[in-house]
C-alpha cells in the first residue's frame, strides 16, 4: 500500500478550508491552485492542463507545518513518503504521524489521560461492531 500522509493531511485541511485559506495559512508557501492540484491529483499527479504536482521545497516546509499544525520534520517525512516513496517512522499511519508532535508536547499525566480516552473510544467502537 502506498502511503500518502501529505495528501491525506491536505485533504483533511481541505474539508474545513478552501484552497485560498490554505495558501494564506501556510504563509503562501504554496498557491491555492497548487493545493487544489495536490488534493485532487496527488504527488506527481498530472493536472487537467498537463502540469505535474511537484514537491514543496525545504524552504516552504515551515509554512506548510504551520498549516498542518505539525513540525517541519513531520512535513519533510510526509514529502519523502508522498513524492519519493520513503515510508516514515516504520510505516506509521499518516494520522498517527500528524498527531505525534502534539502528543509529544503533553505532560506525562496528560499523555496517560489521552491514552485512556483513546483506548476507551477503541473499545466502544469494537463493542459497537460486535453488536451490529
Amino acid at each position: 500500500m502506498v502511503s500518502t500522509p501529505f495528501r491525506d493531511t491536505a485533504r483533511s485541511s481541505a474539508r474545513n478550508k478552501d484552497y485560498i485559506s490554505m495558501s494564506v495559512e501556510c504563509d503562501r508557501a504554496r498557491s491555492h491552485s497548487w493545493w487544489k492540484n495536490m488534493v485532487e491529483c496527488g504527488a506527481w499527479g498530472v493536472t487537467p492542463s498537463g502540469a505535474r504536482v511537484g514537491p514543496p521545497t525545504p524552504d516552504e516546509f515551515p509554512g506548510i507545518a504551520k498549516l498542518f499544525g505539525t513540525t517541519v520534520e513531520q512535513v519533510a517525512a510526509m514529502v519523502a513518503a508522498d513524492w519519493y516513496g520513503q515510508e516514515p517512522h516504520g510505516g506509521v499511519s499518516p494520522r498517527v504521524m500528524n498527531l505525534a508532535p502534539l502528543v509529544d508536547q503533553l505532560t506525562p499525566e496528560q499523555a496517560d489521560a489521552l491514552g485512556l480516552i483513546v483506548r476507551s473510544m477503541v473499545d466502544r467502537g469494537a463493542e459497537t461492531e460486535r453488536a451490529a
